[in-house]
Protein backbone atom coordinates (compact mmCIF):
# COMPACT_ATOMS: atom_id res chain seq x y z
CA UNK A 1 0.00 0.00 0.00
CA UNK A 2 1.27 3.57 -0.71
CA UNK A 3 1.83 6.16 2.47
CA UNK A 4 -1.45 7.39 1.34
CA UNK A 5 -3.57 4.19 1.87
CA UNK A 6 -1.58 3.12 5.05
CA UNK A 7 -2.35 6.63 6.93
CA UNK A 8 -5.72 5.27 6.15
CA UNK A 9 -6.12 1.79 7.29
CA UNK A 10 -3.88 3.46 10.45
CA UNK A 11 -6.82 5.92 11.00
CA UNK A 12 -9.59 3.46 10.81
CA UNK A 13 -8.28 1.89 14.24
CA UNK A 14 -9.47 3.90 16.99
CA UNK A 15 -12.73 5.57 15.17
CA UNK A 16 -14.33 2.38 13.20
CA UNK A 17 -13.73 0.50 16.57
CA UNK A 18 -15.89 2.44 18.28
CA UNK A 19 -18.77 1.95 16.15
CA UNK A 20 -21.28 -1.29 16.63
CA UNK A 21 -21.57 -3.17 13.58
CA UNK A 22 -24.38 -5.73 12.77
CA UNK A 23 -23.55 -9.56 13.40
CA UNK A 24 -26.28 -10.61 11.53
CA UNK A 25 -28.82 -9.35 9.06
CA UNK A 26 -31.26 -8.99 12.11
CA UNK A 27 -29.26 -8.09 14.78
CA UNK A 28 -27.48 -4.89 15.97
CA UNK A 29 -24.78 -5.61 18.68
CA UNK A 30 -21.42 -4.06 19.41
CA UNK A 31 -18.93 -6.52 18.56
CA UNK A 32 -16.00 -7.64 20.81
CA UNK A 33 -12.69 -5.32 20.22
CA UNK A 34 -10.31 -6.26 16.56
CA UNK A 35 -8.34 -5.08 14.41
CA UNK A 36 -9.93 -2.24 12.42
CA UNK A 37 -9.41 -4.67 9.06
CA UNK A 38 -11.34 -7.18 10.76
CA UNK A 39 -14.46 -4.57 11.15
CA UNK A 40 -14.43 -3.85 8.19
CA UNK A 41 -14.30 -7.15 6.52
CA UNK A 42 -17.80 -7.27 8.89
CA UNK A 43 -18.71 -4.50 7.20
CA UNK A 44 -18.29 -5.42 3.63
CA UNK A 45 -19.92 -8.90 4.63
CA UNK A 46 -22.90 -6.88 5.93
CA UNK A 47 -23.90 -5.27 2.53
CA UNK A 48 -23.57 -8.71 0.82
CA UNK A 49 -26.14 -9.88 3.15
CA UNK A 50 -28.32 -6.86 3.32
CA UNK A 51 -28.23 -7.20 -0.98
CA UNK A 52 -28.77 -11.04 -0.68
CA UNK A 53 -32.03 -10.27 1.58
CA UNK A 54 -32.99 -7.49 -0.82
CA UNK A 55 -32.88 -8.73 -4.34
CA UNK A 56 -36.87 -8.08 -5.20
CA UNK A 57 -36.18 -4.77 -4.59
CA UNK A 58 -33.26 -4.42 -6.79
CA UNK A 59 -34.60 -6.41 -9.67
CA UNK A 60 -35.26 -3.37 -12.19
CA UNK A 61 -30.70 -2.89 -12.06
CA UNK A 62 -29.45 -5.84 -13.03
CA UNK A 63 -26.35 -6.26 -11.62
CA UNK A 64 -26.59 -3.97 -9.05
CA UNK A 65 -24.16 -6.05 -6.24
CA UNK A 66 -21.42 -6.12 -9.26
CA UNK A 67 -20.78 -3.01 -9.44
CA UNK A 68 -19.87 -3.37 -5.11
CA UNK A 69 -17.62 -6.58 -6.05
CA UNK A 70 -16.01 -4.56 -8.75
CA UNK A 71 -14.42 -1.36 -6.49
CA UNK A 72 -10.93 -1.09 -6.04
CA UNK A 73 -9.37 -2.23 -2.70
CA UNK A 74 -8.93 1.29 -1.58
CA UNK A 75 -12.16 2.48 -2.43
CA UNK A 76 -13.86 -0.50 -1.17
CA UNK A 77 -12.51 0.31 2.32
CA UNK A 78 -13.92 3.70 1.95
CA UNK A 79 -17.43 3.05 1.31
CA UNK A 80 -16.97 0.03 3.68
CA UNK A 81 -16.77 2.82 6.66
CA UNK A 82 -19.76 4.81 4.55
CA UNK A 83 -21.76 2.25 5.61
CA UNK A 84 -20.87 1.34 9.20
CA UNK A 85 -21.72 5.14 9.52
CA UNK A 86 -25.17 5.03 7.56
CA UNK A 87 -25.68 1.73 9.92
CA UNK A 88 -24.85 3.18 12.79
CA UNK A 89 -27.56 6.56 12.12
CA UNK A 90 -30.30 3.97 11.36
CA UNK A 91 -30.05 2.46 14.59
CA UNK A 92 -29.20 5.17 16.53
CA UNK A 93 -25.61 5.74 16.79
CA UNK A 94 -25.82 9.38 15.63
CA UNK A 95 -22.70 10.34 18.42
CA UNK A 96 -19.97 7.28 16.95
CA UNK A 97 -21.64 7.74 13.46
CA UNK A 98 -20.54 11.33 13.45
CA UNK A 99 -17.03 10.38 14.36
CA UNK A 100 -16.45 7.98 12.39
CA UNK A 101 -17.74 10.51 9.39
CA UNK A 102 -15.47 13.19 10.38
CA UNK A 103 -12.87 11.12 10.70
CA UNK A 104 -12.87 9.76 7.16
CA UNK A 105 -13.55 13.40 5.99
CA UNK A 106 -9.77 13.81 7.68
CA UNK A 107 -7.94 11.52 5.56
CA UNK A 108 -9.83 12.44 2.15
CA UNK A 109 -7.08 13.93 -0.03
CA UNK A 110 -8.36 17.51 -1.38
CA UNK A 111 -8.65 16.08 -5.20
CA UNK A 112 -10.11 12.68 -6.68
CA UNK A 113 -7.15 10.21 -6.50
CA UNK A 114 -9.21 7.66 -8.91
CA UNK A 115 -10.03 5.79 -5.80
CA UNK A 116 -13.37 8.12 -4.90
CA UNK A 117 -12.68 10.29 -3.06
CA UNK A 118 -14.41 13.30 -4.50
CA UNK A 119 -17.55 11.03 -4.34
CA UNK A 120 -16.94 9.43 -0.47
CA UNK A 121 -16.44 13.37 1.04
CA UNK A 122 -19.78 13.98 -0.36
CA UNK A 123 -21.12 11.09 0.88
CA UNK A 124 -19.71 12.23 4.30
CA UNK A 125 -20.52 15.56 4.06
CA UNK A 126 -23.82 14.44 3.37
CA UNK A 127 -24.39 12.17 7.00
CA UNK A 128 -22.91 14.34 8.83
CA UNK A 129 -25.84 16.80 7.63
CA UNK A 130 -27.89 14.87 8.21
CA UNK A 131 -27.18 13.63 11.67
CA UNK A 132 -27.01 17.12 12.83
CA UNK A 133 -29.84 18.39 11.01
CA UNK A 134 -27.92 21.40 9.24
CA UNK A 135 -27.79 20.33 5.60
CA UNK A 136 -28.46 22.58 2.72
CA UNK A 137 -30.31 21.29 -0.21
CA UNK A 138 -33.56 20.34 0.96
CA UNK A 139 -36.66 21.03 -1.15
CA UNK A 140 -36.09 21.71 -5.58
CA UNK A 141 -32.45 22.53 -5.97
CA UNK A 142 -33.36 24.38 -9.13
CA UNK A 143 -36.01 26.47 -8.36
CA UNK A 144 -33.96 27.66 -5.22
CA UNK A 145 -30.45 27.94 -7.14
CA UNK A 146 -28.44 31.16 -7.21
CA UNK A 147 -27.98 33.46 -10.14
CA UNK A 148 -26.64 30.84 -13.10
CA UNK A 149 -22.75 32.17 -12.87
CA UNK A 150 -20.75 29.35 -12.10
CA UNK A 151 -24.12 26.95 -12.46
CA UNK A 152 -24.12 27.99 -16.25
CA UNK A 153 -20.57 27.38 -17.23
CA UNK A 154 -20.98 23.89 -15.58
CA UNK A 155 -23.77 23.32 -17.38
CA UNK A 156 -22.25 24.53 -20.73
CA UNK A 157 -19.15 21.93 -19.57
CA UNK A 158 -22.05 19.41 -19.21
CA UNK A 159 -23.43 20.31 -22.86
CA UNK A 160 -20.11 20.78 -24.46
CA UNK A 161 -17.23 18.18 -23.28
CA UNK A 162 -19.28 14.95 -21.62
CA UNK A 163 -22.04 12.96 -23.39
CA UNK A 164 -24.62 13.64 -20.63
CA UNK A 165 -26.57 16.58 -22.21
CA UNK A 166 -25.60 15.38 -25.95
CA UNK A 167 -26.74 11.57 -25.46
CA UNK A 168 -30.44 13.06 -24.12
CA UNK A 169 -31.16 15.79 -25.77
CA UNK A 170 -30.33 13.47 -29.89
CA UNK A 171 -32.02 10.62 -27.78
CA UNK A 172 -34.62 12.10 -26.80
CA UNK A 173 -35.21 14.32 -30.14
CA UNK A 174 -35.12 11.68 -32.28
CA UNK A 175 -37.62 9.93 -30.52
CA UNK A 176 -40.20 12.63 -30.96
CA UNK A 177 -39.57 13.04 -34.43
CA UNK A 178 -39.88 9.53 -35.52
CA UNK A 179 -43.35 10.08 -33.94
CA UNK A 180 -43.97 12.41 -36.84
CA UNK A 181 -44.83 10.28 -39.36
CA UNK A 182 -45.66 12.86 -42.08
CA UNK A 183 -44.83 16.88 -42.35
CA UNK A 184 -47.36 18.45 -40.60
CA UNK A 185 -48.90 20.51 -37.60
CA UNK A 186 -47.38 19.91 -34.36
CA UNK A 187 -47.83 20.38 -30.71
CA UNK A 188 -44.93 20.08 -27.54
CA UNK A 189 -46.11 19.97 -24.41
CA UNK A 190 -42.08 20.03 -22.33
CA UNK A 191 -42.93 19.43 -18.88
CA UNK A 192 -40.00 21.27 -17.23
CA UNK A 193 -38.53 23.10 -20.02
CA UNK A 194 -36.25 24.84 -18.01
CA UNK A 195 -34.84 27.81 -20.95
CA UNK A 196 -35.87 26.00 -23.75
CA UNK A 197 -32.15 24.05 -24.74
CA UNK A 198 -33.58 20.51 -25.61
CA UNK A 199 -36.35 22.09 -27.95
CA UNK A 200 -34.07 25.13 -29.74
CA UNK A 201 -31.96 21.31 -29.99
CA UNK A 202 -34.78 19.95 -31.85
CA UNK A 203 -35.31 22.71 -34.22
CA UNK A 204 -31.92 22.81 -34.86
CA UNK A 205 -31.90 19.04 -36.50
CA UNK A 206 -32.61 18.61 -40.34
CA UNK A 207 -35.76 16.43 -40.10
CA UNK A 208 -37.67 18.96 -37.76
CA UNK A 209 -37.40 21.28 -40.56
CA UNK A 210 -38.45 18.85 -43.31
CA UNK A 211 -41.20 17.58 -40.66
CA UNK A 212 -42.74 20.19 -38.70
CA UNK A 213 -44.68 22.66 -40.70
CA UNK A 214 -45.89 24.80 -37.68
CA UNK A 215 -45.00 24.02 -34.09
CA UNK A 216 -46.95 25.18 -30.89
CA UNK A 217 -44.66 24.96 -27.71
CA UNK A 218 -46.71 24.51 -24.53
CA UNK A 219 -43.52 24.56 -21.86
CA UNK A 220 -44.70 23.63 -18.15
CA UNK A 221 -41.65 25.44 -15.77
CA UNK A 222 -42.90 26.68 -12.04
CA UNK A 223 -39.57 29.44 -12.24
CA UNK A 224 -41.68 32.15 -13.95
CA UNK A 225 -41.60 35.72 -13.58
CA UNK A 226 -43.36 37.60 -16.07
CA UNK A 227 -42.18 40.89 -14.70
CA UNK A 228 -38.78 40.29 -14.06
CA UNK A 229 -38.31 37.14 -16.38
CA UNK A 230 -37.66 33.70 -15.31
CA UNK A 231 -36.58 30.54 -16.99
CA UNK A 232 -40.41 30.58 -18.65
CA UNK A 233 -39.95 33.55 -20.29
CA UNK A 234 -36.40 33.08 -21.28
CA UNK A 235 -37.40 29.84 -23.09
CA UNK A 236 -40.13 32.05 -25.04
CA UNK A 237 -37.70 33.72 -26.37
CA UNK A 238 -35.28 30.84 -26.74
CA UNK A 239 -37.47 28.72 -28.24
CA UNK A 240 -39.27 31.42 -30.52
CA UNK A 241 -35.64 32.50 -32.11
CA UNK A 242 -34.59 29.47 -32.66
CA UNK A 243 -37.80 28.24 -34.74
CA UNK A 244 -37.44 31.82 -36.67
CA UNK A 245 -34.12 31.36 -37.37
CA UNK A 246 -35.41 27.34 -38.43
CA UNK A 247 -37.53 28.72 -40.89
CA UNK A 248 -40.73 26.65 -38.85
CA UNK A 249 -43.77 29.20 -37.95
CA UNK A 250 -43.89 28.48 -33.84
CA UNK A 251 -45.97 29.76 -31.41
CA UNK A 252 -45.54 29.17 -27.38
CA UNK A 253 -48.01 28.41 -24.25
CA UNK A 254 -46.45 29.24 -20.99
CA UNK A 255 -47.84 27.49 -17.70
CA UNK A 256 -46.16 28.90 -14.94
CA UNK A 257 -46.88 25.69 -13.09
CA UNK A 258 -44.68 22.57 -11.10
CA UNK A 259 -45.78 19.61 -13.22
CA UNK A 260 -48.40 18.26 -10.14
CA UNK A 261 -50.20 21.34 -10.36
CA UNK A 262 -50.97 21.47 -14.08
CA UNK A 263 -54.63 20.16 -14.77
CA UNK A 264 -56.49 19.45 -17.52
CA UNK A 265 -57.95 22.87 -17.75
CA UNK A 266 -54.76 24.33 -18.24
CA UNK A 267 -53.82 22.46 -20.88
CA UNK A 268 -56.69 22.92 -23.09
CA UNK A 269 -56.27 26.59 -22.46
CA UNK A 270 -52.86 26.37 -24.03
CA UNK A 271 -54.37 25.07 -27.10
CA UNK A 272 -53.01 22.25 -28.43
CA UNK A 273 -53.27 20.92 -31.81
CA UNK A 274 -52.50 19.10 -34.78
CA UNK A 275 -50.24 16.07 -33.54
CA UNK A 276 -49.50 15.94 -30.09
CA UNK A 277 -46.20 15.17 -28.16
CA UNK A 278 -45.24 15.48 -24.87
CA UNK A 279 -41.65 15.57 -23.42
CA UNK A 280 -40.21 15.43 -19.89
CA UNK A 281 -36.41 15.85 -19.68
CA UNK A 282 -34.65 15.62 -16.19
CA UNK A 283 -38.03 16.76 -14.74
CA UNK A 284 -40.70 14.51 -13.62
CA UNK A 285 -38.15 13.12 -10.26
CA UNK A 286 -39.04 16.18 -9.44
CA UNK A 287 -43.04 15.67 -8.90
CA UNK A 288 -43.55 15.59 -5.33
CA UNK A 289 -45.35 12.70 -3.45
CA UNK A 290 -49.23 13.43 -2.28
CA UNK A 291 -48.23 12.24 1.22
CA UNK A 292 -45.86 14.85 0.96
CA UNK A 293 -48.62 17.93 -0.05
CA UNK A 294 -47.98 17.10 -3.45
CA UNK A 295 -51.45 17.98 -5.24
CA UNK A 296 -50.84 14.63 -7.70
CA UNK A 297 -48.07 12.13 -8.00
CA UNK A 298 -46.35 10.62 -10.90
CA UNK A 299 -48.93 8.36 -11.99
CA UNK A 300 -51.54 11.33 -12.07
CA UNK A 301 -48.83 13.35 -14.11
CA UNK A 302 -48.74 10.85 -16.91
CA UNK A 303 -52.82 10.23 -16.88
CA UNK A 304 -53.35 13.65 -17.30
CA UNK A 305 -51.21 13.76 -19.98
CA UNK A 306 -52.94 11.12 -21.69
CA UNK A 307 -56.20 12.49 -21.07
CA UNK A 308 -54.99 15.83 -22.73
CA UNK A 309 -55.11 14.03 -25.89
CA UNK A 310 -51.10 13.84 -26.02
CA UNK A 311 -50.18 10.59 -28.50
CA UNK A 312 -46.32 10.22 -27.87
CA UNK A 313 -44.04 10.81 -24.59
CA UNK A 314 -40.46 10.78 -23.99
CA UNK A 315 -38.82 10.84 -21.03
CA UNK A 316 -35.12 11.41 -20.21
CA UNK A 317 -34.42 10.38 -16.57
CA UNK A 318 -31.45 9.01 -14.33
CA UNK A 319 -31.68 5.54 -14.13
CA UNK A 320 -31.15 5.03 -10.79
CA UNK A 321 -33.57 4.75 -7.40
CA UNK A 322 -33.36 7.79 -4.96
CA UNK A 323 -37.43 7.36 -3.95
CA UNK A 324 -35.89 4.35 -1.82
CA UNK A 325 -37.42 5.65 1.99
CA UNK A 326 -35.17 2.85 3.40
CA UNK A 327 -31.45 5.02 3.99
CA UNK A 328 -29.32 2.33 3.46
CA UNK A 329 -30.48 0.66 0.06
CA UNK A 330 -31.05 4.64 -0.75
CA UNK A 331 -27.15 5.05 0.16
CA UNK A 332 -26.52 1.84 -2.15
CA UNK A 333 -27.81 3.23 -5.10
CA UNK A 334 -26.99 7.03 -4.34
CA UNK A 335 -23.07 5.64 -4.43
CA UNK A 336 -23.26 3.35 -7.44
CA UNK A 337 -24.65 6.29 -9.39
CA UNK A 338 -23.12 8.94 -8.21
CA UNK A 339 -19.55 7.41 -7.21
CA UNK A 340 -19.59 6.27 -11.29
CA UNK A 341 -20.85 10.13 -12.32
CA UNK A 342 -17.68 11.44 -10.57
CA UNK A 343 -15.02 8.77 -12.15
CA UNK A 344 -17.12 9.70 -15.77
CA UNK A 345 -16.59 13.61 -15.17
CA UNK A 346 -12.77 12.79 -14.25
CA UNK A 347 -12.16 10.85 -16.98
CA UNK A 348 -13.49 13.30 -19.63
CA UNK A 349 -12.05 16.56 -17.97
CA UNK A 350 -9.76 18.01 -16.99
CA UNK A 351 -9.82 18.18 -12.99
CA UNK A 352 -10.87 21.75 -12.35
CA UNK A 353 -13.45 21.44 -14.82
CA UNK A 354 -14.76 18.15 -13.17
CA UNK A 355 -14.67 19.68 -9.80
CA UNK A 356 -16.58 22.56 -11.01
CA UNK A 357 -19.56 20.22 -12.54
CA UNK A 358 -19.36 18.04 -9.86
CA UNK A 359 -19.66 20.84 -6.99
CA UNK A 360 -22.45 22.62 -8.79
CA UNK A 361 -24.66 19.77 -9.87
CA UNK A 362 -24.28 16.67 -8.16
CA UNK A 363 -22.66 17.33 -4.99
CA UNK A 364 -26.22 19.33 -3.74
CA UNK A 365 -27.99 16.19 -5.01
CA UNK A 366 -26.42 13.97 -2.97
CA UNK A 367 -26.73 15.98 -0.20
CA UNK A 368 -30.54 16.36 -1.27
CA UNK A 369 -30.90 12.39 -1.51
CA UNK A 370 -29.17 11.55 1.77
CA UNK A 371 -29.52 14.27 4.07
CA UNK A 372 -33.27 14.89 3.66
CA UNK A 373 -36.74 13.08 3.77
CA UNK A 374 -39.99 13.51 3.30
CA UNK A 375 -41.09 16.60 1.10
CA UNK A 376 -37.47 17.98 1.53
CA UNK A 377 -36.34 15.25 -1.06
CA UNK A 378 -36.60 16.08 -3.69
CA UNK A 379 -34.47 14.30 -6.25
CA UNK A 380 -36.31 11.10 -6.13
CA UNK A 381 -34.81 9.42 -8.86
CA UNK A 382 -36.71 6.11 -10.40
CA UNK A 383 -35.13 3.36 -12.61
CA UNK A 384 -36.09 2.99 -16.18
CA UNK A 385 -38.28 0.08 -15.72
CA UNK A 386 -39.77 1.72 -12.84
CA UNK A 387 -40.78 4.21 -16.00
CA UNK A 388 -42.03 1.92 -17.99
CA UNK A 389 -44.50 0.44 -15.39
CA UNK A 390 -45.57 3.71 -14.76
CA UNK A 391 -46.30 4.53 -18.14
CA UNK A 392 -48.33 1.74 -18.77
CA UNK A 393 -50.27 1.67 -15.98
CA UNK A 394 -51.37 5.20 -17.03
CA UNK A 395 -52.18 3.83 -20.32
CA UNK A 396 -49.40 3.87 -22.91
CA UNK A 397 -47.96 1.57 -24.20
CA UNK A 398 -43.86 1.58 -25.00
CA UNK A 399 -42.58 2.19 -28.40
CA UNK A 400 -39.33 2.99 -27.91
CA UNK A 401 -37.07 3.15 -31.59
CA UNK A 402 -34.94 0.75 -31.91
CA UNK A 403 -32.06 2.91 -32.26
CA UNK A 404 -32.20 6.25 -31.25
CA UNK A 405 -28.14 7.61 -30.67
CA UNK A 406 -25.02 5.05 -33.04
CA UNK A 407 -23.48 2.89 -30.46
CA UNK A 408 -20.08 4.43 -31.49
CA UNK A 409 -20.52 7.67 -30.74
CA UNK A 410 -19.92 7.50 -26.94
CA UNK A 411 -16.82 8.53 -25.90
CA UNK A 412 -13.98 6.21 -24.20
CA UNK A 413 -15.57 4.38 -21.42
CA UNK A 414 -19.50 5.18 -22.11
CA UNK A 415 -21.39 3.45 -24.28
CA UNK A 416 -25.10 3.28 -25.43
CA UNK A 417 -26.98 0.67 -24.95
CA UNK A 418 -30.36 0.08 -26.20
CA UNK A 419 -32.64 -2.67 -24.04
CA UNK A 420 -35.79 -2.91 -26.40
CA UNK A 421 -37.09 -0.72 -24.39
CA UNK A 422 -34.93 2.30 -23.68
CA UNK A 423 -31.42 3.41 -25.05
CA UNK A 424 -29.32 4.04 -22.14
CA UNK A 425 -26.07 5.59 -21.36
CA UNK A 426 -23.77 3.89 -19.80
CA UNK A 427 -20.41 4.07 -17.89
CA UNK A 428 -18.23 1.50 -16.77
CA UNK A 429 -21.20 -0.96 -17.15
CA UNK A 430 -23.38 1.58 -14.84
CA UNK A 431 -26.52 2.75 -16.94
CA UNK A 432 -26.66 6.36 -15.96
CA UNK A 433 -29.15 8.07 -17.65
CA UNK A 434 -31.79 6.31 -19.87
CA UNK A 435 -34.30 7.37 -22.72
CA UNK A 436 -37.98 5.74 -23.73
CA UNK A 437 -40.90 6.71 -25.61
CA UNK A 438 -44.46 5.49 -25.25
CA UNK A 439 -47.79 6.14 -27.24
CA UNK A 440 -51.19 6.41 -26.15
CA UNK A 441 -53.25 3.01 -26.26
Amino acid sequence: MTNQQGADTTSRDASVESLPLPSSPNRWARPPARSSRALLALAWDDIHRFLADRTDLTRRTPGFAAFYEALGEVERERVERLWAVVRAIEHGGAVAAAQEAESLLRRMPDEDDGDGAAAVRTFAEALLGRIHKRSGSGGNLYLGARPPGAQLRAFELLRLRTPFIPFGYAAANRALLEAVREPGEVTLLDVGIGRGGQVRALLRNPWARRLIRSLHVIGVEPDSSPDTGGALQTAQVNVLAAAHEAGIPATFAGIGKLAEQVTLADLAAARPRGLLLASGSLSLHHIGLPEHGAPRGRDQVLETIRAAGFRWIVLLEPDTNHDEDDLPLRFLYAYRHYGTLARSLHAALRSSDAFLVWSEFFGAEIRNVIAHDGALRAERHEEAERWVERLEAAGFVIDTPTELVAPSAAPAGFEVVHTGRAATLRYDGVSLLAVLRARAS
